[in-house]
């Protein structure tokens, strides 16, 4: 006798993203995975199935961002973990279509993972966030830069040229190829950035069809192509003045601009959590090698916006210190989160202007 035995694939459980009416709310568990594609090493957050809300979130590793040269020439050192809302490897959500895309790019002296209260949130929300490290502009190459003479590793290329454009073109591709592991939707495509970031968001932008929404914050260039955009600034920025954004926002074809009242550089970013002050205090201000020039521009670029520091721009919002991290927080997941809503989901437009410290 013949004995047939027909094997049946196992259902895949579909479940559908309920999520909180505000923006600024938190709607699915969050998993994480770094992936190296041609080079580039990109860490991907996305929507995670409800049984990840049984595990916690784990502690970004700030320290694997610091070359083993930097801890040799000035001893051993830690700098504080960020705490996210992500689970390495956790199972992706199967919400029963594609996942929309955004694209993440850090600033100067940052690194991928700078942001991740926002990357996270935005993944909670359904997107697919990627965010890729660009060397040249990384905090582990700027350090070795701190000394006279320099060390090795020393890297401050992104000054001259901006590295995250070749980057963000392997993440694109890599995105277009579909991974195995997400089923990724290509035809919605978002960038953000912060800082040099946020120049990578607009110079990409202007150039890249591909990319169908873009908000730079903290810095901006102008964008003559037909696609939407949010220009958000601090408007107690002393790094990337608001006048910048501002008139890059004016002469853009598409764009809008708020400004989150009273922030600083690093409202944009959880940098100001690591207290890179209090380290550099320690370890760096009374040694006979410091570049003392090099170090004054990077602690003002290390402090800006971080409580505590006296904010360099004059003005009525600045007069009582920065906005608080966590006001910041709140309302820059808010208005992420309706801006990709409205443009790559086709969501009705919210208005966020008279959410708390903006304007």
């Amino acid at each position: 006798m013949l004995l047939i035995v027909l094997a049946c694939a196992e259902p895949v459980t579909t479940e559908a993203l309920n999520l909180p009416e505000d923006p600024a709310q938190p709607g699915a568990p969050v998993g994480v995975r770094t992936v190296e594609h041609q080079g580039v090493t990109m860490e991907v957050w996305y929507p995670a199935t409800d049984a990840t809300a049984e595990r916690s979130g784990e502690l970004a590793d700030v320290m694997a961002f610091v070359p083993q040269i930097f801890i040799d020439t000035v001893g051993p050192f830690s700098l504080p973990s960020l705490p996210t809302a992500a689970v390495r490897d956790a199972d992706v959500r199967d919400t029963g279509s594609p996942l929309p895309v955004v694209l993440f790019s850090h600033g100067f002296g940052g690194f991928r993972l700078q942001s991740v209260s926002l990357t996270a949130h935005l993944a909670s929300r359904g997107y697919v966030v990627i965010a890729a490290d660009h060397p040249g502009r990384m905090m582990g190459d700027v350090l070795p830069c701190l000394f006279s003479p320099v060390l090795d590793g020393c890297n401050l290329t992104g000054f001259i040229e901006d590295p995250a454009v070749e980057d963000l073109d392997i993440v694109l591709e890599w995105v277009e190829d579909g991974p195995s592991w997400l089923d990724l939707d290509t035809e919605r495509i978002g960038l953000s950035g912060h800082s040099a970031g946020g120049g990578t968001t607009t110079t990409v932008g202007q150039a890249d069809a591909r990319i169908d929404a873009l908000l730079p914050m903290a810095g901006a260039g102008v964008v003559e192509r037909a696609v939407p955009m949010l220009v958000i600034d601090g408007s107690c920025d002393g790094i990337v003045m608001t006048g910048s954004t501002q008139s890059a926002a004016a002469a853009s074809f598409d764009a809008d601009i708020a400004h989150l009242a009273g922030a600083g550089h690093l409202a944009f970013t959880d940098l100001c959590d690591l207290d890179l002050e209090g380290m550099a205090e320690q370890l760096l201000a009374e040694r006979d090698d410091l570049n003392a020039a090099y170090y004054d521009q990077l602690i003002a670029l290390a402090t800006d916006g971080c409580p505590g520091v006296v904010p360099a721009v004059s003005s009525p919002d600045c007069s009582d210190g920065y906005l608080d991290a966590e006001t910041a927080e709140e309302t820059l997941r808010y208005a992420m989160t309706a801006f990709f809503d409205e443009t790559l989901r086709g969501a009705q437009a919210v208005s966020f202007e008279d959410y708390p410290a903006v304007y």
